[in-house]
């Protein structure tokens, strides 16, 4: 699913974003000053809003910074320095950050509300960033392992569509979306542990 939804994606989205990432260019911005920007913003805007249960308008703020990370490899890409390994450093590592304020900052509400759904949220918590892990170690073991269920893109879309509808007072918005996340992470997790398995076979 994760790899179905990105190339169906990729096409649209790179005609509309490689024209803006030329005239970026052009203006002198730089790909890793996207990346801190789009970063920085969502860490801040996640840590500020979703704690004090602003879900809603948390989700359209950090969703705007996080619309940041269409642009900085296509500016890369774009301009004469091309993709720098630490910019890729640089935009991975502000993701994750990014990630673990998204969480953070809805674990943080819950837990004050004494809800039972903390526990879910550490599971998705723990079990997303584990994805993540395990694709960075097979690459430092030279193993291409992309691919699953839930892909990044899809666990950020689970989980801000959590909890845009939950602000919106859908009801059991907020459980159905963490209970798919842990799960579908889980899953995830689990083909990636195969794909490196089958590689080192």
């Amino acid at each position: 699913m994760g790899i179905m939804l990105q190339r169906s994606l990729r096409d649209p989205v790179a005609k509309i974003v490689t024209p803006l990432a030329k005239a970026l260019v052009k203006l002198g911005v730089s790909a890793n000053l996207i990346s801190v920007i789009g970063g920085l913003g969502s860490i801040l805007a996640a840590l500020y809003f979703f704690p004090k249960g602003e879900f809603f308008t948390g989700v359209i703020v950090v969703s705007a910074f996080v619309a940041f990370d269409l642009f900085d490899g296509a500016v890369a890409r774009a301009s004469n320095q091309g993709v720098s390994k630490w910019g890729a450093l640089l935009d991975s590592t502000l993701d994750r950050l990014s990630d673990a304020a998204i969480f953070i900052g809805g674990l943080l509400f819950f837990i004050d509300q004494s809800d039972r759904l903390v526990p879910v949220f550490l599971v998705a918590t723990f079990a997303s960033f584990m994805v993540s892990y395990i694709k960075a170690r097979a690459e430092s073991l030279e193993i291409k392992c992309d691919g699953g269920i839930a892909e990044r893109g899809e666990r950020i879309l689970i989980v801000l569509t959590a909890y845009g509808l939950h602000g919106l007072s859908v009801n059991y918005a907020m459980a159905i979306g963490m209970w798919a996340l842990a799960l579908l992470s889980i899953i995830t997790m689990l083909q990636r542990m195969f794909i490196v398995y089958k590689a080192v076979k």
